[in-house]
């Protein structure tokens, strides 16, 4: 009776995990991939995990090609051809890529989420074709790797915005300098957490208060920028506290 109701609490988890899934494509590979699951099928699963990701991946480097990032672009081009040509073999090389270009490229993920995307690829290929992990024993997914990965990859890229990186800081100083950016603290917090520093990583947030730091302690800034900064730092000690406290510790 307590494997029973242990194996609906996952399976309810599973079910709120396809919710936190913006884009309603993805939801679907994901809800494909969680519906194998349950039916036992963790070969499936584990494929149509990597699909969802892969989808996914592809998606957000077509929306950093949108905003003006040059590196992000290049790749776009590169997958058009690829598309264009119906060039398997560069296909197969530009999924293979991606874990490493989620990482260094674009800043999608970290070293840590990078190891969890790695293993990903490596046990969709196990499942996806015939593998031996002997002469007498063929590889077989469990329901414990199949969790996992589906697990994994919810909080680390499917629930996660575009922007984690390098392009992502420069977006937001971008809006920082806009005169659309809104001018009391309230609506600043509202701003940014409706975007990618709704879930930074902690270089992003790391690097954006070193910036508003600088920018609130200089004499040479003028007033507006400065109100801003302040705003904005208000808004970063409220949205992440535990991210806040790692950079001003508390002093006891």
């Amino acid at each position: 009776m307590v494997f029973e109701n242990l194996e609906v609490e996952l399976l309810a988890d599973l079910d709120e995990l396809i919710l936190t899934c913006s884009d309603p494509r993805y939801r679907t590979y994901l809800k494909e991939s969680v519906q194998c699951y349950k039916a036992g099928a963790y070969r499936a699963s584990v494929v149509a995990c990597w699909i969802a990701v892969a989808f996914d991946l592809v998606d957000k480097i077509r929306e950093l090609a949108a905003i003006g990032d040059k590196s992000a672009q290049e790749q776009v081009l590169r997958f058009e051809r690829i598309q264009n040509n119906n060039d398997i073999s560069g296909a197969l090389s530009f999924e293979k890529e991606l874990p490493e270009m989620a990482l260094k490229k674009f800043e999608f993920i970290s070293h840590i989420e990078y190891q969890d995307l790695v293993r990903l690829v490596e046990d969709r290929n196990r499942c996806a074709h015939p593998s031996q992990v002997s002469d007498a024993q063929v590889f077989e997914a469990s329901a414990e790797l199949a969790r996992m990965h589906i697990f994994n990859s919810v909080k680390s890229i499917l629930s996660q915005p575009a922007s984690q990186g390098k392009s992502a800081l420069e977006r937001i100083m971008q809006d920082m300098e806009s005169r659309y950016f809104p001018a009391k603290a309230s609506d600043v917090y509202e701003f940014l957490n409706a975007g990618p520093l709704k879930k930074p990583n902690s270089a992003l947030y790391k690097n954006f208060l070193q910036i508003l730091t600088k920018t609130v302690t200089s004499k040479e800034q003028r007033s507006l920028k400065r109100s801003r900064s302040v705003h904005a730092l208000l808004a970063m000690k409220k949205m992440h506290p535990a991210h806040w406290e790692k950079e001003f510790p508390a002093v006891v």
